[in-house]
């Protein structure tokens, strides 16, 4: 039935995939006789060919679902190293269920669990705001008949700390040297860190001395303009004396020989010295 669908196995259960307007559709044939999985995988096609049924019974994974946000965060260019860190914590928590499976009280015991291990309500929601998502653009492609409940912890920690002057200068004398300017340039403009490392050199304007960033670097999503003066000027040129590295030129204002910095966790101690981490 080589073209028509396949069967295939799940533990000790047989199962059928089949495809329909360019989707496929898996249904269980609750059976460990694959004879009979061939049986029902024929007469689904003949059904889909007869037009006698549309395929609303047939399973569908959590995998469709993330491999649309997959392509959703692809297309939004939604580079944030957090966006696949949750989306792969949850392909490895839910892929292999069913959306039926999927239940609000399923997920609110999940919630839970991930509190007892000692998660922060911030991370949780960041993941489940990712997880809503997956329910969304599942019931936008018809894959998903209602979206579950996913509900919002709440948050009490206020983000509202801030490095001084002297504090920033301090910790830049024990970071390596790739990283100094990457942090006085986070401090001089109060930028996300994201917005900083992907920072390229087609978003400078040395003719008006302003950087702009487009909507698609940036979490808020709308046109930013930093104007270039003083200490920041200074950065920018000193940057661009540092762009080559061999024979070639970085794309990116802060790089490491040439290439785009990696994630930079937050500050730990080294031997009694602050470092930061890519």
């Amino acid at each position: 039935m080589r073209g028509d669908g396949r069967v295939f196995r799940r533990g000790r259960i047989w199962w059928i995939a089949y495809s329909h307007d360019g989707r496929e559709y898996r249904e269980s044939s609750e059976s460990r006789d694959r004879r009979i999985a061939v049986k029902l995988l024929r007469q689904r096609l003949v059904e889909l060919a007869n037009h006698d049924v549309y395929p609303q019974r047939a399973v569908v994974m959590m995998s469709q679902l993330f491999d649309l946000v997959e392509r959703d965060h692809q297309v939004n260019r939604r580079t944030a190293r957090s966006n696949w860190t949750y989306l792969n914590r949850l392909r490895r928590n839910f892929a292999n269920r069913t959306v039926r499976e999927c239940t609000s009280l399923m997920i609110s015991h999940y919630q839970a669990g991930m509190q007892r291990s000692g998660r922060s309500a911030e991370s949780i929601n960041r993941e489940f705001s990712v997880l809503r998502r997956a329910f969304k653009l599942g019931y936008l492609h018809d894959l998903v008949p209602r979206m579950p409940v996913v509900s919002r912890l709440p948050e009490l920690k206020v983000r509202n700390e801030f490095f001084t002057r002297n504090e920033v200068d301090a910790l830049l004398k024990h970071l390596p040297e790739y990283l100094v300017d990457v942090v006085r340039f986070a401090y001089l403009a109060g930028w996300r860190q994201g917005e900083v490392i992907g920072l390229l050199w087609a978003n400078v304007n040395w003719s008006e001395a302003v950087i702009r960033l487009e909507p698609e670097q940036n979490k808020s999503r709308d046109v930013r303009v930093l104007a270039l003066h003083g200490e920041l000027a200074a950065l920018i040129e000193r940057r661009w004396q540092a762009r080559k590295t061999g024979d070639r030129l970085s794309a990116y204002v802060f790089h490491r020989d040439g290439l785009q910095l990696a994630y930079i966790h937050r500050v730990r101690t080294l031997s009694g010295k602050a470092s930061l981490r890519d």
